[in-house]
């Protein structure tokens, strides 16, 4: 499966480019990363390179789901870290 942009975003390969393009600003609801293997982490960065959201394990998880209240804004995004799963992201777009 490719990255999709819809809502949610379905991310499931890491990339070090901006997956969205930094004129775009978004908040964040909710991150949901799925099917995660033991030892993983993932890395969910602005176009700056400022961390937004981060998990890492040393265990098989099968779910884990983070809400905002208030939500995370965010401009641009990037996923330089994603060692496995699929990551969910759950927004509306701002301007």
């Amino acid at each position: 499966m490719a990255n999709s942009y819809g809502n949610p975003w379905k991310i499931d390969t890491a990339t070090a480019v901006s997956a969205i393009a930094g004129s775009r600003v978004f908040q964040i609801y909710d991150i949901i990363l799925t099917s995660a293997s033991a030892s993983g982490a993932t890395v969910v960065q602005d176009i700056d390179g400022n961390i937004k959201w981060e998990w890492s394990g040393d265990a098989v998880v099968y779910n884990v789901h983070d809400h905002f209240d208030p939500p995370i804004t965010i401009n641009g995004l990037t996923v330089p870290t994603l060692t496995s799963g699929t990551l969910k992201i759950y927004v509306k777009q701002m301007r």
